[in-house]
């Protein structure tokens, strides 16, 4: 019965490692949700601030289905302008940037077309994730106003990795979802573009879990994606 057991457990373990590939991600993140905008913050600035590479384990299963789990890092970020009104009643302009790594476990289960050569497939794609770094620059148009802010917040406006109360205020779990479609060629290499939205804390005020399906499907229904990104596959 052991040696039964055994072999079912030796078979199954083979079955599975012949159906899977371990695979290297890495790509571009934009949080516009335009492609145009996004196309635009890579090329037309030729800076590459958000990007994501990781590894992944691709599950085949049976009728083109295939699911993979994967463990990713994620450099998220926004840059956001705001006007601050002065003493006098003038308006100053202060710029924001923000830089926020995650460690994200994304789960895609998705279908793909069967084509010698080349096979097209769409996905949907939840995920947790885990920040793990942040860094803001603040900065404002006017040198006087920015050591008058430093001033009466009696801080620095900007953090680094190396601050102690950088996560002050902060929840760094968080959870969403992403849908998209890729082409594999060769079985091998995998171009994907996926629209994505983060839906923030794990749990709501009351301290209870706030991770549903029809509350991912409301927020996505009622909410523009938070950004967009390319990913490049390469299996083994």
């Amino acid at each position: 019965m052991k040696k039964l057991i055994a072999a079912a457990a030796a078979l199954a373990l083979f079955a599975v490692s012949a159906h899977a590939q371990l695979g290297i991600v890495a790509g571009l993140t934009s949080n516009s949700s335009d492609l145009k905008t996004a196309y635009s913050d890579v090329v037309e600035s030729q800076s590459v601030t958000q990007y994501h590479a990781g590894l992944v384990l691709r599950l085949k299963l049976p009728l083109g289905l295939y699911v993979q789990p994967g463990l990713v890092y994620d450099m998220k970020g926004a840059k956001l302008q705001d006007q601050i009104a002065g003493l006098s009643g003038e308006t100053f302009e202060v710029d924001i940037d923000t830089k926020t790594g995650f460690l994200n476990i994304p789960v895609q289960a998705g279908w793909k077309l069967d084509i010698p050569g080349i096979s097209p497939y769409v996905f949907l794609e939840p995920y947790l994730g885990y920040a793990i770094t942040t860094e803001t620059k603040t900065e404002a148009k006017n040198k006087l106003l920015q050591d008058a802010l430093e001033l009466a917040f009696g801080d620095n406006l900007n953090t680094n990795p190396d601050d102690e109360d950088k996560w002050d205020g902060r929840n760094r779990l968080q959870y969403g979802v992403g849908i998209g479609a890729g082409i594999l060629l060769l079985d091998r290499l995998g171009v994907s573009l996926k629209w994505y939205w983060d839906f923030g804390s794990l749990y709501n005020e009351d301290g209870q879990s706030s991770v549903s399906a029809q509350a991912m499907y409301e927020q996505a229904k009622n909410n523009k994606a938070n950004g967009i990104a390319l990913t490049a596959t390469l299996f083994f």
